[in-house]
């Protein structure tokens, strides 16, 4: 197997400097896999963190990835953070999802996976072949990490799925060819059908890449708007385009979508945090940001690039903590709620 670069493993908070990698060994049934120190961006090494490529039932057990971080640095999410940086790497060999699991009695790690975006699937039982059963442990909590976004995702209303070459017409009427809808967008109005069908075909190459798609209504699959989520760096991800046609708005749509985006980003990129970003006299964004708990971040102009226009963006921020957290006390009304 080849091994890919791990320059690129570095945030604002932290870097993962590559310490060793190891080949297949399959008569211990071990995957290939990079090692590496966990290091603050002046070098000073805090921990550590190891990425296993591929899967088998030891990787079910054991887990993909292993992280530690050492005492006096423990309590700032690091070892989260360096997971969003190893689901990066994962990435480059077209890993759709890692596991990784811990000691059911070690809750900072099981926070550390919550935080990271983990999906808790079971406790499993440790069979009696594995090493881990000879260091006296009996079971591990399993938790599955998804790192790609889905292709569709289904709201009560809406659905986002990947653009169409048939969907042009739809888009031109519904977004494109509305100057209405598009005073609140960076990009230029596309007015003709020729340039709508060149546009629609774009789109469906650059969302085969990216996560990005086409809003349509549930009971027609007609195009009525599009979105979109960009990784800044590895933890940190912007909703970078909502856009819905003007006869559609004013019908909760966009929080169904903000809503499934925020799932995205949370649930399947392991983002750290979230932007969202809006013309600062947008005030349906506003309500939105304000809606689902972002909290103001800072104000910037941008130059519209198609008419020159200078618009004025105020960006908001929501971390994972604060997400779930969100979820936590929604969960606990609801569950209150069913009781009475």
């Amino acid at each position: 197997m080849e091994f890919y670069p791990t320059d690129d493993l570095k945030s604002d908070e932290l870097m993962l400097r590559l310490k060793r990698t190891c080949g297949e060994q399959p008569e211990k049934r071990w995957l290939p896999a990079y090692y590496f120190s966990i290091c603050l961006p002046d070098g000073t090494e805090i921990g550590y963190c190891d990425l296993r490529i591929g899967h088998n039932e030891k990787t079910y057990i054991g887990g993909n990835i292993g992280y530690g971080i050492d005492a006096p640095f423990r309590g700032c999410r690091y070892a989260a953070k360096a997971c969003a940086l190893l689901f990066k790497q994962a990435r480059k060999h077209g890993m759709e999802y890692v596991i990784i699991t811990c000691d059911p009695a070690n809750i900072a790690s099981a926070r550390t996976c919550e935080l990271a975006g983990g999906r808790y699937l079971e406790t499993a039982p440790i069979p009696e072949d594995n090493e881990m059963y000879a260091e006296g442990k009996r079971q591990v909590m399993v938790w599955r990490f998804d790192l790609k976004a889905p292709d569709t995702l289904e709201g009560e209303h809406i659905r986002l799925r990947k653009a169409e070459e048939k969907d042009w017409a739809s888009m031109l009427e519904n977004v494109w060819g509305d100057e209405a809808v598009y005073r609140w967008m960076l990009y230029q109005p596309t007015l003709t059908e020729e340039d709508a069908r060149e546009r629609c075909r774009r789109s469906v190459a650059y969302q085969k890449e990216h996560t990005a798609w086409f809003v349509a209504l549930r009971d027609t699959d007609e195009a009525i708007g599009l979105c979109a989520l960009r990784e800044v760096e590895a933890g940190h991800v912007e909703e970078s385009g909502i856009c819905i046609g003007r006869r559609y708005q004013g019908r909760g749509y966009g929080k169904e979508i903000v809503s499934l985006l925020l799932d995205i980003a949370f649930r399947n990129l392991g983002a750290q945090d979230l932007r969202y970003g809006y013309f600062q006299d947008n005030e349906r964004s506003k309500k939105l940001a304000e809606q689902f708990g972002f909290r103001y971040d800072r104000t910037y102009e941008l130059a519209r690039p198609w008419d020159g226009a200078v618009k004025t963006i105020d960006s908001c921020l929501l971390t994972r903590e604060e997400y779930l957290r969100m979820h936590t006390q929604s969960g606990e009304r609801a569950a209150s709620t069913r009781s009475k």
